[in-house]
């Protein structure tokens, strides 16, 4: 669930300029008020932040966005001979090293589990249409691939786009907005099954086309540095497609 003072704290730590950051006051907001107050207090705030995040997030206007879900490989593996002090110095390099890529191509961090960060291109934070969004999506996901090669942080990555919503929390009491829709359950679906080191997608969807047309223009020019895998689903409850490809970085 996406936070807007977390997302605010993450922006100012790494040094992303948004108007989350440039509106830093309106978050101020005392949680001993009462529920009416602290209604009207998120609502001004979203105002005050432009028109774009009142259609998104308290209007609840749809917006098609690209996601990725990047996660370390074999963590529980990793952490086996860590200790609570090794474990956050773990993951606070792992966050200097990812969140600043994932700001660099416009991205916006939604939610951290742990070692897994599930991050958003897209309204309100990012504007474009859909095939520009894959795009810094797809370059953001190369270079982490290659930054964290033959490193401890060597990740993968599950890219899935479509039509999402914000959900307001109705409470009151806290500034949080759940993006809600299938590309998120489809997406938690496609984390369960990508491959380490590589960029996972499904088929038949615009990433699919994004990347179709990259394969052919470098059939035709210099041979491409990422191998493209045709992958089966079997089982996987809730999702439609029955195909997925993985990328791998030819080092």
């Amino acid at each position: 669930m996406a936070n807007l003072d977390l997302i605010r704290s993450l922006n100012l730590q790494y040094g992303k300029q948004s108007p989350i950051t440039e509106k830093t006051k309106l978050f101020a907001i005392n949680e001993q008020f009462d529920k009416n107050n602290l209604e009207k207090a998120i609502k001004s705030s979203l105002q005050n932040l432009g028109t774009d995040f009142t259609l998104y997030f308290d209007l609840g206007l749809p917006a098609e966005v690209a996601l990725l879900f990047i996660d370390v490989c074999n963590f529980s593996i990793l952490s086996d001979d860590m200790n609570g002090d090794g474990i956050g110095e773990y993951f606070d390099a792992y966050y200097d090293m990812i969140i600043p890529i994932i700001y660099k191509y416009g991205g916006e961090i939604d939610k951290i589990i742990g070692d897994g960060i599930i991050c958003v291109f897209g309204p309100p934070f990012k504007d474009g249409k859909i095939e520009e969004l894959i795009e810094s999506a797809d370059e953001c996901s190369k270079e982490i691939i290659k930054i964290t090669n033959r490193t401890p942080f060597s990740s993968k990555i599950a890219f899935h786009c479509g039509l999402i919503n914000y959900f307001k929390n109705k409470t009151g009491l806290y500034k949080e907005f759940t993006m809600i829709g299938k590309p998120l359950t489809e997406l938690f679906r496609l984390e369960s099954i990508s491959i380490d080191q590589r960029i996972n997608y499904y088929d038949n969807t615009s990433i699919r086309g994004y990347y179709n047309k990259k394969i052919s223009y470098n059939k035709h020019t210099t041979p491409s540095k990422w191998t493209h895998f045709g992958e089966t689903i079997d089982n996987l409850k809730g999702v439609n497609h029955k195909n997925f490809y993985s990328i791998r970085y030819n080092n």
